[in-house]
């Protein structure tokens, strides 16, 4: 029995050196991991504890066991602080790995080796000759006391464990699900050589010399070696557990580098397909999102993924690499900020802005409401719409325009909606109503929104509790811009006939004026012909009277194409009204006609060369008004009129300066009113035909006072220049 039990304590503890070798050897091929060099050279002390030990067991003298128990302290005196170094690294902690702390932790080990190996020199350590071989309950194995040092020895080796376990214990606390499995299984596998090694010194096992601890590496390796292949232990360490918060409002995913889901927080679970996703690849649990995050795009979430009604979700990805103590990638970390609100809301402003040049385009009634409701089915996903517009008698309210959905549960139904209703109090009162409803129609809550004058908008929710409130102010929005299109109608089909009124006014003027003037040109030359046979029957001192009657049928004659020539101006659009007319010929032609005309008045002419101006043919009886005016009018001694030229930025001045009597403040306002005009000339003609022609050309006129003495008339036309 006592053999046995030999054999396999010893069988035990070179399994366990098995198992130390083969995990540090996985580690040590991936040491660019983080820890992964630590944990190595961890298995390799503890390995070469695990073989000597056993070979002291078997010893069969005391030097062969003096031997094997100093290489076993050796290497045992190593694993406490290889181990804390591991956690060390494995949290993260590089700080305290810095070499002036590692030379500290070492201290006492490269002391109690020193003072062990050199035993025999001091006494400070037991010597070869307190080696002896002991038979406890049938077990003959050699026992080698620790010595004097054993307290001290002890003593450092559990305060460096417990250290070991209490950033363990952080560990687990701090960090989350795959982090969280991987610390679980450091601290599980260490608990079983731990408590070996208490029992062993306190005294708890029968023989002294038969140390279980090396044989429990095997549970120990066995369960850190689960963890290193169920957890994926040592691949992406637990840097990213700071900044992963489980209560984070938006979904947060650890990747690792092959694009691995490793963590995740409950948020996450909107955001991708399937409840258990760690270990699978981001690109099956969340289609989309790595071209998302190549391209810096907006993910969204497909509709027959989402969770939360069907209703497609969109995330803005920000994305930080998780990098370890070397500033080697080892996976990212995704944040996925929900930016569903804002995506709805520009798609609903564009959707707006379609619908309000949509608006400006439509003629009738029937079109803006079938446009309302087919923008508001659009941006309300699964809602109801209509448009219900007022009759002629404005004592009931029809159906314009229904939604689909709408109206093909109304479809068989009257929908016509009169007084004592709450729509129609909506239309009343101009002010949004809402209905509860239980009619066993898909919609639970109607909202009616007025149209001022025109009618109400109508929408219906499926939702308990009726719209979000984005819901209903885009809605109402809609319903204003729907209130102004209808307007905007109104007021054209107004215009338009108006215009059509005008119009058929303009064309019975022209008739009118058409045989007027035909009329009376035909008069005149009936007058003129008489005259001129009677000037044959008269005496010549009676001819003068014949001259008054065919100067006036000249005038009138002359009169009648003008009255033709200003109603064509009036009609006529802008680009048929205007022509280049050479303003600087047309001053000197009417200044030298007028000079003859009156050769007791100097009369100056100083106008710039090839002056082109917007005008017309009536451009010269405005400029023959002007001066006649500044001649007739002038009751100097000496008359004179100055006629000049002035540029103005786009504008041509013609200025008409005279040296008579002036006029007052007061005059030269009222002088263009049409009252005035009757008295000015013989014709009818004067100022007020000449202000009407400067508008039309879109110039202006004005008078002003002269140094010393008189008044200057300012015509300003538009300058064909700027053009």
């Amino acid at each position: 029995m006592g053999a046995h039990t030999l054999t396999l304590v010893a069988a035990g503890s070179l399994a366990g050196a098995f198992v130390g070798l083969v995990v540090a050897a996985i580690a040590w091929n991936n040491r660019e991991r983080p820890a992964a060099t630590q944990f190595a050279l961890l298995m390799v002390a503890v390995a070469g504890w695990c073989v000597f030990a056993a070979a002291q067991m078997v010893a069969t003298t005391t030097a062969e066991a003096y031997l094997f128990d100093r290489i076993v302290r050796v290497s045992s005196t190593h694993v406490p602080p290889l181990a804390l170094t591991f956690v060390l690294a494995y949290g993260g902690h590089d700080e305290w790995l810095a070499p002036k702390w590692l030379a500290l932790l070492w201290a006492y080990p490269v002391i109690y080796i020193l003072l062990s190996v050199t035993a025999p020199l001091h006494g400070l350590a037991t010597g070869p000759a307190a080696v002896t071989f002991q038979t406890v309950a049938g077990v003959t194995a050699p026992v080698v006391p620790v010595g004097p040092a054993k307290t001290v020895h002890l003593a450092f080796a559990y305060v460096v464990m417990v250290l070991v376990y209490l950033v363990l214990f952080r560990l687990l606390r701090r960090t989350r699900t795959a982090h969280r499995g991987q610390a679980a299984a450091v601290v599980v596998g260490s608990v079983a050589p731990f408590f070996a090694n208490v029992a062993f010194y306190t005294g708890f096992l029968s023989h002294p010399g038969l140390d279980p601890t090396p044989m429990t590496f095997v549970l120990s390796g066995g369960i850190i070696g689960w963890g290193l292949f169920r957890h994926n232990f040592l691949s992406v360490t637990p840097l990213a557990s700071d900044v992963l918060i489980a209560g984070l409002p938006d979904p947060v995913l650890v990747l690792d580098r092959d694009d691995r889901v490793v963590d995740s927080n409950p948020a996450a679970a909107a955001a991708l397909v399937g409840d258990d996703v760690e270990g699978e690849y981001v690109s099956d649990v969340a289609p989309g999102l790595i071209r998302s995050l190549t391209e810096e795009g907006i993910y969204s979430v497909p509709t027959e993924h989402a969770t939360d009604g069907g209703v497609t979700r969109f995330y803005d990805p920000q994305v930080e690499t998780i990098d370890d103590q070397h500033d080697t990638e080892r996976g990212r970390l995704v944040v996925l900020r929900d930016v569903t609100g804002q995506h709805r809301r520009q798609d609903r402003l564009e959707a707006l802005q379609a619908a309000t040049q949509r608006f400006i385009a439509a003629s009738t009634d029937e079109e803006i409401a079938s446009l309302a409701v087919d923008f508001l089915e659009q941006a309300l996903d699964h809602h109801g719409a209509g448009v219900f517009l007022v009759d002629d008698a404005e004592t009931t309210l029809q159906p314009a325009a229904l939604t689909d959905t709408t109206a093909g549960y109304y479809d068989d139904k009257d929908l016509t909606i009169g007084p004592d209703s709450v729509p129609f109090d909506a239309f009343e009162s101009g002010e949004q109503r809402t209905l509860t409803v239980d009619d066993g129609s898909p919609f639970t809550v109607f909202t009616f929104f007025p149209l001022g004058d025109h009618g109400v908008v109508a929408i219906g929710s499926r939702e308990e509790f009726g719209f979000a409130s984005d819901d209903e102010q885009f809605a109402a929005i809609l319903a204003r811009t729907t209130q102004v299109a209808l307007s905007q109608v109104e007021r054209e089909g107004a215009l338009r006939q108006s215009r059509a009124s005008v119009e058929r006014r303009s064309e019975q003027i022209e008739f009118f004026n058409g045989v007027l003037r035909h009329t009376m040109r035909n008069a005149l030359l009936v007058i003129q012909g008489r005259a001129d046979h009677l000037r044959a029957h008269v005496e010549p001192s009676q001819e003068s009277h014949i001259d008054v009657i065919e100067r006036w049928c000249e005038d009138l004659a002359t009169l009648s194409d003008e009255i033709r020539a200003l109603n064509d101006t009036v009609t006529a659009t802008e680009s048929e009204r205007f022509e280049a007319v050479d303003l600087t010929a047309l001053l000197r032609s009417r200044t030298e006609r007028v000079a003859l005309e009156f050769e007791s008045v100097d009369v100056t002419v100083d106008v710039g060369d090839d002056l082109q101006v917007r005008a017309n043919e009536l451009a010269g009886r405005v400029l023959d008004t002007v001066i006649r005016n500044a001649v007739d009018h002038n009751d100097a001694t000496e008359p004179r009129v100055e006629i000049s030229t002035q540029l103005a930025a786009d504008r041509v001045q013609v200025r008409v300066a005279d040296n008579g009597s002036g006029m007052s403040d007061e005059m030269k306002e009222s002088v263009f009113e049409r009252a005035l005009a009757t008295n000015q000339t013989a014709s009818g003609f004067g100022l007020y035909f000449v202000s009407v022609v400067m508008n039309l050309y879109g110039g202006t006129v004005w008078f002003e006072d002269n140094d010393p003495r008189g008044t200057v008339a300012v015509l300003e036309f538009q300058s064909t220049a700027a053009e």
